[in-house]
This record gives C-alpha cells, structure tokens and sequence, in this order.
C-alpha cells in the first residue's frame, strides 16, 4: 500500500515547525512563534496528525441511479474497516434510486437543505439543472489540500475546464475516453428465427425498414424502446439524427450548432429540420404500434435485457462488451447508423460526482477518491469487492465472476461505479474483456470523431433563469411528448409551430442571444 498522503504532510508541518522554534531559540522573535503557532492551529486535524485518533469517525452518505447490488454494504464495510487508518470512515451509505426517478428526488434533497455529502451528476443527467440552482460546493482549494494528485490529474487531462463554473471545479469525473454517439441493439435471435432482414443499417430509412419489418412479423413484444425510460431527457432518435445531419448533441437546454458551419450558431433545437424529422419518424412508428404507447411512463429500465423490446438504442461500449439479458437463448446483434458521420467525443462531465454544497463531510469524500486515484489495492476493493466473494482473477489477471454469478446474478461486479473509474487502474472485469476495451478504443480513433469547442460550456444563467426554467418545463411537459410522436392530434409541422410560438413566448428569444454571446466568449469568437 502506498504511504499515506497525510503523514507526508504533517512530516512537512512538522520540520517547519522544529525549524521556526530553531530559529525562534537562535534570537528569532516571540511574534514569529506566535504567528506559527496561530497558523498551526488553523489546519485542520488530519493535516496535522495521520492517526486514526485525530480523525473523527464519519459516516459518507451518498446517492446515485441505477440499482444496488446485493453485497455492496458487506464490501463497503471491509472497505471502511481496511482503510480505517487513512480515512476513519465508519460507513459508506450509498443509496441508490431509479433512473426515472432520480432527478426529482435529488432536487428534493438539496432543496431542503439536506447535508449529504456526494451524488451521481453528468452532462446528461442532473448536472445543468444542479449547477443553475447552485448545488455544488467549490473544490479548488479543498482538492489542492485533500486531493492534490486527483487534482493534478484534472489539470494534466483538461477536466478542469469542463467541470468548472466561473474558475471553481465544482464535478470530479471518471478518468476514460468515450463517445455516446448512438448504436444499435437488436434480438439477434428473434430476427433469425422471423426472417428480419438485418443486412443493410445504415440510415434512418434503413432503420425503419428494419422496424417495419419486425413490428410485422414477431409479436407480442415492443418492437423498438425509443429512448426516454431510462430518465434520459434526450430522444434517442433525435441522437441517431445528430449523425446524420452532423450537428452537435450539445445537450444544454435543448440547443445544437452545425459542426460543418464557419463558426458557431447557436440553434434552439426545435427550431431544425433534424427536430422535424425526429417527430416525423416517431409519429409514425407511434401511430404504427412500433413504440410503447407508454413510453414516457415506462419504468424498467432494461426492457430490452427483460426480453420486452426487439431493439433499442445503446452504446458501442455495450456493442463489444456484450449484453447480460435476463431470458433465456436471447443473442444480440448490433449496427451502428450514420457510421461515418461526424460525432462528438464525451465530455468528462459524461460521468462524474459532486459535493453537496451542505456536504457533512466533503474533506473526507475527497480524501476518499484521492485514495481510489493513488492506492490500486484500494481502487480494486472498492470497485470490484472482495477476491474470492464478488470476484475471481483470471490467467491474465482480469477481474471474473466467481463460480455462480455472471452479468445478470452478480452481487457486485459490474456495479454503477462510473464515475470513479481511473484509467491508470483499470482493468477487463465481468463481460469486459480486453478485446472489448482494445476494439473500443481503435473505434474512437476514427477521425469522424470530433471535439465540440463547447465542452464544458456552462455559464452563468441567472440574468435568464426566469426564461430557462419556463423553456425546460416547456420541454418536459410538451417538447418531450412530440419526441415521443404525440402531436394531441395535429399533423407534425402544426404541431411543431405551436410548440415553437410557446417557446417564443416563453422568451427562447432573449435566452438565444444570451447564449449566443456566452458561447462567442467561451471560444474566442
């Protein structure tokens, strides 16, 4: 185990000290001690002492999405006694909640002022909503003293920039390269055994060819999980279409820009023909019984792995890992659509945590991932178990299930651990394998892979929050229904005109400029 990072610096404050009262006894001042003494004082007990006796025990209290794992409190708990002595954490409290139901159960908490201490955020989950309502605690300085080599690596990788607010790093996000652009899963199986013609997936008219075909001839199941059950407020289809018309999934507040333009034009995103085409192919297969009719209400969260849809929308990292279905004889193939058309790498803030602003104990929490980021022994525990219970290694020392557990039975591995993945210790475990991890990584080598100049734009919206709040609801009560192809009636383009005019008089104007500007700042134009 490496030597604890606390007994370094208080070896440091120690010699100071010894040096100043050295000094202090060779004719130096008593308001030279003095001042030494007061900033001694000032520095908090488990910088002046690394026992176990100048740490009060704490509990953590954190919370996520997704569901928990059966040993996780057993393996929590050894982990908590293990490392007593760095971290004196008496217990990790991590409480999880279903993705339908995790943003409005978080914005609960911090509206009430509740002083637990870290929870799940991304670009895509929380994060927007949370930073606008000021929920997170600023971490320069308390990553600088608590964190100094987790911190270092943010600054070598450049997360820094996309998981601050006005200069401050406010999310701490997994160390990975990744990209979310939008691939297809379908039952394999099925598609064999019914005749689905799964030889050309390429388009979007591919793909609907391919539906067609399936909603025709293999029932009793939904033909195609669109998109919104995972408490994702982003239309898959709509995702699908960001490849083909080459425009960025910005992801905030529901806004694009073209990555072929001369420079960047913020758009409102129901504003383009890529909005248009989105409703239009989802009225159709609406209408047509290709999607759920319940589909905005839907609240499993692994239709397809519980045998309920024939496709889905996924991600390549899904694609070569493989897919821990929970029937029986199921296989999956997989296509990904607009193969050459251009896509964003992810943000860092793709997968991440933040401090509570209210936080009990955010030293101790950063104290906690400084270990995950320095102490491989630590890494592996917390993230894959106990050897022998959770996991076993394999010949080439990846991590597999021990004898009895696979993907969909496994006590532990394969839990909602993204955001604390760190490259330097990672490792093929479960169904990861390491081909699985090489494949994926040539994948995002593929020069239609692009870096959005807006990664981590996220400025301060106060002088608009009036107008954002009323363009997000807007989005949630309506802009989310006709991405889901219900127009209450009306045809696409009618519908689509009466969402826009609410929005314009929500004020999308005002909102638009303001953005617009913010965004010619952030990138020098």
């Amino acid at each position: 185990m490496k030597k604890n990072l606390l007994k370094r610096i208080f070896t440091a404050f120690l010699a100071a000290a010894m040096m100043l009262t050295m000094l202090a006894g060779c004719g130096g001042t008593s308001t030279s001690t003095d001042s030494t003494q007061t900033e001694a004082s000032n520095v908090p007990a488990a910088e002046t002492d690394s026992t176990q006796s100048q740490l009060e025990p704490v509990t953590l209290t954190l919370w996520s999405c997704s569901d928990k794992y059966s040993a996780q409190d057993e393996v929590l708990a050894a982990f908590c006694e293990k490392y007593k002595d760095q971290l004196n954490i008496d217990k990790i409290e991590y409480n999880f909640v279903s993705f339908g139901d995790y943003e409005d159960k978080m914005t609960s908490l911090v509206a009430g002022g509740d002083d637990f201490d870290g929870f799940y955020v991304s670009d895509w989950m929380l994060y927007t909503k949370m930073a606008n309502k000021g929920a997170f605690l600023p971490l320069n300085s308390l990553m600088e003293q608590y964190a100094p080599t987790l911190y270092q690596t943010y600054l070598d990788n450049g997360s820094t920039v996309s998981c601050s607010i006005g200069g401050e790093m406010v999310a701490l996000p997994w160390v990975r390269q990744k990209s979310s652009k939008p691939i297809l899963f379908y039952r394999k199986d099925l598609a064999e055994q019914y005749g689905v013609d799964t030889s050309k997936l390429e388009t979007i008219e591919d793909l609907d060819a391919f539906l067609t075909d399936a909603n025709e001839k293999i029932s009793n199941i939904i033909t195609f999980e669109s998109g919104f059950p995972r408490g994702n407020t982003y239309s898959d289809v709509l995702s699908i279409l960001h490849c083909k018309y080459e425009m960025d999934s910005l992801n905030y507040h529901m806004y694009t820009y073209d990555y072929n333009a001369e420079s960047i034009t913020l758009q409102p995103i129901e504003q383009t023909e890529m909005f248009k085409e989105a409703v239009t192919w989802m009225k159709k297969w609406y209408d047509g019984g290709i999607v759920s009719k319940n589909e905005l209400s839907e609240t499993d969260t692994k239709m397809f792995e519980n045998g309920k849809t024939f496709a889905k929308i996924g991600l390549m990292e899904n694609a070569q890992q493989g897919v821990a279905f929970n029937i029986a004889g199921a296989e999956y193939g997989w296509a990904e659509i607009y193969p050459d058309g251009k896509h964003r790498l992810d943000s860092p803030l793709n997968n991440a945590f933040a401090i509570n602003k209210n936080a009990a104990n955010p030293e101790r929490l950063l104290m906690l991932l400084e270990l995950l980021n320095t102490d491989e022994e630590a890494y592996d525990m917390f993230m894959y178990g106990i050897e022998g219970m959770t996991y076993v290694k394999g010949e080439d020392g990846s991590i597999q299930y021990p004898e009895g557990q696979d993907a969909s039975t496994s006590t532990y591995l394969g839990w909602f651990n993204w955001p604390f993945v760190r490259e330097q210790f990672n490792k093929p475990s479960g169904i990861i394998t390491q081909e699985a991890l090489d494949n994926e990584l040539k994948w995002l080598q593929k020069d239609n892979f692009v870096m959005s100049p807006l990664t981590g734009f996220n400025p301060d919206t106060s002088e608009i929050k009036t107008e954002l709040a009323q363009r997000d609801q807007l989005y949630d009560e309506q802009g989310k229904l006709l991405l889901a192809g219900i127009t209450g009636g009306d045809d696409v383009d009618t519908a689509i005109r009466k969402y826009i005019d609410k929005q314009t008089a929500a004020g999308i104007d005002k909102i638009t400029a303001f953005m617009q500007t913010q965004s010619d700042l952030y990138t020098g134009n």
